[in-house]
């Protein structure tokens, strides 16, 4: 599913089309140090904030593939581009200026990033296998929607926590998608949970007729992971492209 990208993969990117790339963070330390050039000033300052190293590397590693990725899309390069960041915190690229929409997240030792031309986008991915939280359905129940809850209690035990990751991801997608992040009362909408049904955002609180303004996707990140994918689109076509460290310009 996930392909190696050809050089013009970023001018295929059309309106309805959301190109999907995933990446390994699991670098050899003396590599994420030349990774560091793509960087801005406040990106590196961030990055020594860290306090475990593991994250500083990720993040480093993070921050210069997606400058790379979406420097195809704008004919710039990485070091030139410029973000900005809504209130809730989601970035946004403003220079060069463009239509360019994107989101990022990661997981362990994996990133994905979701682009689209004009449509506002959400991703997500969670490794199977972090630290399991105590009780599931006690989480469930302070902040997934009284639908949610009912369906995460009513799988075997076995399930729950990989149904709570699938609910989850398809949440956080979303929030991201709309730009409110986790300042969005998570209880206030409804997504399918169990990980063998699709995707699907069912319903909205505060207008009947969102949920039909967005589509989202279960997404596949490889083996110990799970994803989701929001966009602003009711006919959405995905092209999944894997990042190799070898393209970095």
């Amino acid at each position: 599913m996930w392909l190696t990208a050809p050089s013009d993969a970023a001018s295929r990117l059309v309106p309805g089309q959301v190109h999907l790339w995933r990446a390994s963070l699991d670098l050899p330390a003396g590599r994420v140090r030349e990774l560091e050039r793509f960087l801005s000033p406040d990106e590196l300052a961030r990055a020594k904030r860290f306090v475990v190293y593991s994250a500083r590397e990720h993040y480093t590693t993070a921050r210069a593939v997606l400058r790379n990725i979406l420097a195809r899309y704008v004919s710039a390069t990485p070091a030139d581009l410029r973000f900005s960041y809504s209130e809730h915190g989601k970035p946004g690229l403003v220079h060069p200026a463009n239509s360019v929409r994107f989101n990022v997240s990661h997981s362990h030792e994996l990133a994905v990033y979701a682009v689209t031309n004009g449509q506002p986008v959400g991703i997500d991915v969670e490794y199977l296998y972090r630290r399991a939280i105590v009780d599931r359905l006690k989480i469930a129940h302070r902040f997934f929607s009284d639908r949610e809850y009912n369906a995460l209690a009513s799988l075997p035990p076995y399930r729950r926590d990989q149904a709570f990751l699938a609910c989850w991801t398809r949440k956080e997608a979303f929030v991201k998608a709309i730009g409110h992040g986790l300042s969005c009362p998570l209880d206030q909408f409804d997504v399918t949970v169990d990980p063998g049904e699709p995707a699907e955002l069912l319903a909205t609180r505060w207008d009947v007729l969102d949920a039909q303004r967005w589509s989202m996707k279960g997404i596949d990140p490889g083996p110990d992971y799970i994803g989701a994918m929001v966009v602003k689109n009711n006919d959405v076509r995905l092209s999944y492209w894997q990042w190799d460290h070898e393209q970095f310009e």
